[in-house]
């Protein structure tokens, strides 16, 4: 079975037990696939070889422990690619959905905790510093922002100083960051300040100009 094709099934078999806290007959996944249940059933087979599911005598399909991990692990790579997609680079949601399907079984788990640590932004919380939840609808934005970042603007460090991107404030120049080689987790070193604010920064061994409006948006850390 190509890779692919089994972290489909497995991530599958995850959506639909969260769903309806309960995992799928083997009829009902292949609904949801849109698959002949011969075809699944015939799958099923190398799944349980590999360790992934197991299927009980009356068509129970349950995942293991190996095979959850998986299909969770599928399912945080699609919802995070999908919110980047359409959020961030402004594609509309089925497409960014379909998009999403093909690109989660290539890109690293480093990748997919990046971007989500991209999308940590100050409209997730009001202004008492409490917590918005977003409502999101099923395979959108579910992104696990974790808590704000509470790091503080590059802007505030003087020339010299080596500091650890954490997180951006702000959607809107997130494109320009990324072009740019400033994520989340990215070490840079302060080469100058300019009297409007701007910066020069160093990622990567490459001179960046940011700036004062990008540089406001970039939380980091001071490097240990």
């Amino acid at each position: 079975m190509q890779p692919s094709l089994r972290e489909d099934y497995l991530e599958a078999v995850q959506i639909f037990s969260e769903k309806n806290t309960r995992f799928p007959l083997t009829e009902e996944l292949a609904a949801t696939l849109l698959k002949p249940v011969p075809v699944v059933r015939s799958e099923m087979v190398e799944l349980v070889s590999s360790g992934d599911v197991i299927v009980s005598p009356k068509g129970v399909i349950t995942l293991t422990l190996q095979g959850k991990q998986t299909g969770t692990s599928v399912m945080k790579k699609h919802e995070t690619l999908q919110c980047f997609l359409s959020e961030i680079l402004g594609m509309d949601k089925s497409s960014a959905s379909d998009e999403a399907c093909t690109l989660e079984h290539a890109v690293s788990d480093e990748t997919i905790d990046r971007l989500g640590k991209l999308m940590v932004t100050r409209e997730h919380h009001n202004h008492h510093g409490k917590r918005k939840h977003k409502k999101s609808d099923d395979r959108t934005c579910g992104v696990e922002t974790g808590e704000f970042c509470q790091s503080h603007s590059i802007s505030e460090f003087s020339e010299g100083d080596e500091v650890i991107i954490q997180c951006i404030h702000g959607r809107a120049c997130a494109q320009r960051l990324l072009d740019l080689g400033l994520v989340p987790g990215e070490c840079a070193t302060i080469k100058r300040k300019l009297s409007n604010g701007a910066l020069v920064v160093q990622v990567k061994g490459c001179d960046v100009a940011v700036s004062p409006e990008i540089a406001s948006a970039i939380g980091v850390e001071r490097s240990p």
